[in-house]
């Protein structure tokens, strides 16, 4: 398989080419000092009939570009070496000193190729050991690292033909060489395929193989609510039901918040599956979805297989309790800090997670509307664990009974209501 320095080494079989011409395509005769090289236009002699070989462009091969992909498996481990897949473009000028020197050499060139429009196996492996191609800017090792590129080897054959290119693409060519135009023709070699030589993993060979007939069910969730009552807040720690249609599969895994359910986790039939909201939720916009898993292959293992869509709920912060009272203890000012409140919330609150306390006074006198407040957490360093018990600050509170809320990450904590007094609870008395 050719290897980095194939294009080179397709240049100088092409050079080959045109100095060893087929029986009765000599050129000596009629100028007898033809020197062939491989040079940008612009550094051609003008004291010798030249005829050169530029190389200018290399594209991707289209019909190659697809071939053994992927290259990496999903640990990132390369699994092959595609080839890198090369069409060639070539200008092919031709250098007079003297009249219809251009037109002779360039009608001898383009016969030589057409002559030859593929490199045999033979001829690449011989244009690259020929003395003739030795000069001094290409000494005989560097011809010897051009074979050793084994343009020869490779699995696709070579090809030239003639390229017929817009003539805006000629002039945005000619235009940086600052020379003059000299008689042209354009070539396209097709194609040189360049592998690298870094070793790769292969798999063993598959010996048997599996095929399934499996109906297909796409499972959909409608909503997800607390499975004793559907009007009841979602809390932590509480059972939840996720409604929908086509739930039930051979095996149904639940994922909610990043944390997979299966098996006596789950209790699941076609349009309800219930469970209980694993701990470590964070309070706030949580994902819930299902997948029915493939249980396939020899022996028997569990892939991934058909997915539901993704249904949000808002998990709610909730005030804990002991006995019948409410966690939350006044902090007298002192020293640098106002009153503040110290509250228990569940599930615990990250560093990052934005908390607020909400305030809104109970039974305020009738000559005026009711105080509301509402105060953040100071920011805690990221490297803090969750913490159950966050310190609200609460600076010029007046005082009064005010009920306690508390929003965390955009979600709030409920409150006791009672028919029909209202909400009466959780609530906390400021002196």
């Amino acid at each position: 398989m050719s290897g980095n320095l194939a294009i080179a080494a397709t240049s100088a079989v092409m050079k080959y080419v045109i100095q060893n011409p087929f029986s009765g395509n000599g050129i000596s005769a009629v100028v007898p000092d033809l020197r062939v090289t491989a040079l940008p236009p612009h550094r051609v002699s003008d004291d010798t009939p030249t005829l050169n070989i530029f190389f200018y462009r290399a594209m991707v091969n289209t019909g190659w570009a697809q071939n053994a992909l992927p290259s990496r498996n999903d640990r990132g481990e390369r699994v092959s070496n595609p080839y890198l897949a090369l069409d060639l473009y070539y200008l092919i000028t031709a250098h007079g000193t003297r009249d219809f020197h251009g037109e002779i050499l360039l009608g001898y060139a383009m016969q030589a190729f057409h002559e030859s429009p593929t490199l045999p196996r033979d001829t690449i492996r011989t244009a690259l050991t020929s003395a003739s191609l030795v000069t001094t800017d290409t000494p005989a090792n560097v011809l010897a690292a051009f074979a050793a590129a084994e343009l020869a080897d490779q699995i696709e054959g070579i090809k030239i033909a003639p390229y017929y290119p817009a003539p805006d693409e000629v002039s945005n060519l000619w235009s940086p060489m600052h020379t003059g135009y000299v008689p042209t023709a354009y070539y396209k070699v097709t194609v040189v395929l360049i592998e690298s030589k870094r070793p790769a993993r292969s798999a063993p060979p598959v010996r048997d193989y599996n095929v399934y007939a499996l109906p297909f069910k796409n499972p959909h969730i409608e909503d997800v609510v607390a499975a004793a009552d559907d009007r009841l807040p979602l809390l932590a720690g509480i059972r939840v039901a996720l409604r929908g249609s086509a739930l039930r599969g051979d095996e149904t895994h639940v994922i909610v918040g990043g944390v997979e359910l299966s098996g006596a986790a789950l209790d699941v039939s076609d349009e309800r599956i219930e469970l209980d909201l694993p701990t470590g939720l964070q309070a706030g916009i949580v994902g819930a979805q299902v997948a029915h898993m493939l249980n396939i292959g020899t022996p028997p293992a569990i892939h991934q297989g058909i997915e539901s869509n993704v249904v949000a709920f808002i998990l709610q912060p909730q005030i804990t309790k002991t006995g019948p009272n409410y966690n939350i203890t006044i902090l007298p000012a002192g020293g640098p800090n106002p009153r503040r409140l110290q509250i228990t919330i569940d599930p615990s609150v990250e560093p990052a997670a934005r908390a607020t306390v909400l305030l809104n006074e109970l039974n305020a006198p009738a000559n005026r509307p009711a105080f509301s407040f509402s105060f953040d957490a100071p920011p805690r360093p990221p490297t803090d664990p969750p913490a159950a018990q966050v310190t609200f600050p609460i600076p010029g509170v007046p005082a009064g009974t005010y009920l306690v809320r508390v929003r965390i990450n955009g979600a709030e904590s409920p409150l006791d209501y009672v028919d029909p007094t209202g909400y009466v609870t959780p609530s906390v008395t400021l002196p």
